[in-house]
């Protein structure tokens, strides 16, 4: 990782047969006196196996986030959770991902999560017609919903997305989704169709449930830059996005729950948590906006979700962070999808040099309602202390104080419980 290095095939025969498999049918044509099939394998951002002039490419990833962190709490939230206090550890993530490409036209992704189960992420075959038609996805993905959800976690600011993000918004599915983009990338649109599967793997707490959906989302976001300069280190950012649920209590389970962990993986305890309800249908709307200039920016979203139970139910969340990179680098801004992605740093850390990296602090407010009527699901608020330290545009480490305040929830019986979590990631990306 770090300058681009070639290795001849020949040298690597897993290389040979994996370049063969994949490229050796896309260029049975080529003229003998070319270059070899697949001539090389590169690594750079991954190991990437390409063909003569880059016509099909494979890219092998893999990420490693590995937590450590201590909780500690009050009596109420101990006798209502007694394994949440005390030090933990966890491995986040251990995934590794496969990306093909072909001809500009083709995209195909695969990824695994090994963490704590065989837990397929993305599964997905994007066909690419542009300008005649925008970029179809299909597979199990992320549904476009939320700016928070949608920034991936190799790049997010804090370890975990928000309260509301987590208990509200909608996750992967398995479906499909058009996006594109106006006004040369200042505007773009996604929407889409999912099956309500929740997950598509087979063990642990993420179970099969392709078999047993139980209905299916229509969701769709747009976003705007209403302000763009300075080649994007200056922007305001605006978003909405809606997800109408439709659910047949005929069929399957007709009922749902809306939880969060404490914006930590430390624990698998949620401090709110609605139980399950009954749900014959949603419609959630989140409304997002964020502001960049230079090595300062904002963000938050307030989310609110309408949920047709056995009478007309209303549960909402919103956060707010800001962060400021004291060494002067900004947060890049993907215009075709209306996301954020990673900081580069502009000297990256290396012994016997100058060079020490990124470094960013940040700070967080986030809450969630999960209580109306007859449901007492709690309410949780949480402020979020972080400092990152980019070693290079793909390894960081992470320190994350949360603060947290969890009232009126019914069962367990918690009227005013407070905690306070320290927590650090290693994190690696390819």
């Amino acid at each position: 990782i770090g300058s681009r290095e070639c290795i001849p095939l020949r040298r690597s025969l897993p290389a040979l047969i994996l370049c063969l498999f994949w490229v050796f049918p896309c260029f049975a044509q080529e003229n003998a006196e070319s270059d070899p099939i697949g001539s090389y394998i590169y690594r750079d951002e991954g190991i990437e196996v390409t063909g003569p002039e880059s016509v099909v490419d494979f890219d092998i990833g893999a990420r490693i986030n590995y937590d450590l962190g201590y909780i500690d709490d009050d009596a109420e939230l101990q006798a209502a959770f007694p394994d949440f206090e005390g030090a933990h550890d966890n491995l986040r993530r251990l995934s590794v991902s496969f990306l093909g490409q072909a001809f500009d036209l083709i995209e195909i992704k695969f990824e695994v999560d090994f963490a704590h189960t065989k837990d397929i992420k993305d599964d997905w075959i994007r066909i690419t017609l542009d300008p005649v038609l925008p970029h179809i996805t299909l597979g199990h993905i992320k549904e476009p919903f939320s700016l928070d959800m949608l920034t991936s976690g190799n790049y997010s600011t804090f370890m975990e997305v928000s309260l509301p993000t987590r208990a509200l918004t909608p996750f992967r599915n398995i479906g499909f989704t058009a996006n594109g983009a106006w006004l040369e990338e200042r505007m773009t649109w996604a929407g889409g169709s999912f099956l309500n599967t929740s997950s598509f793997a087979n063990e642990g707490e993420a179970q099969d449930q392709i078999d047993n959906a139980n209905g299916f989302d229509l969701v769709g976001r747009v976003t705007g830059l209403p302000i763009y300069g300075d080649g994007g280190r200056r922007l305001l950012h605006l978003g909405l996005s809606y997800l109408q649920r439709y659910r047949n209590d005929d069929e399957n389970d007709p009922r749902t729950q809306f939880r969060t962990r404490p914006e930590a993986r430390l624990t698998n305890d949620r401090l709110v948590d609605t139980a399950r309800i009954y749900d014959q249908g949603q419609h959630l709307i989140s409304l997002e906006a964020a502001w960049l200039d230079g090595p300062w920016s904002i963000q938050g979203e307030y989310f609110h979700d309408f949920v047709d139970s056995t009478s007309s139910l209303q549960f909402n969340g919103w956060y707010v962070q800001g962060s400021w990179v004291i060494t002067g680098e900004s947060r890049k801004y993907q215009k075709s999808g209306g996301i954020f992605s990673q900081i580069n740093p502009e000297h990256e850390f290396s012994f016997g040099t100058s060079g020490w990296g990124a470094l960013e602090l940040a700070l967080r407010l986030s809450r969630v309602d999960l209580n109306n009527k007859y449901v007492k699901g709690g309410e949780e608020q949480n402020i979020t202390i972080g400092l990152n330290w980019y070693l290079k545009p793909k390894i960081r480490f992470m320190v994350n104080y949360i603060n947290i305040k969890v009232e009126d929830r019914a069962d367990p019986v918690v009227d005013n419980g407070r905690a306070d979590i320290i927590t650090s990631r290693f994190q690696v990306s390819f």
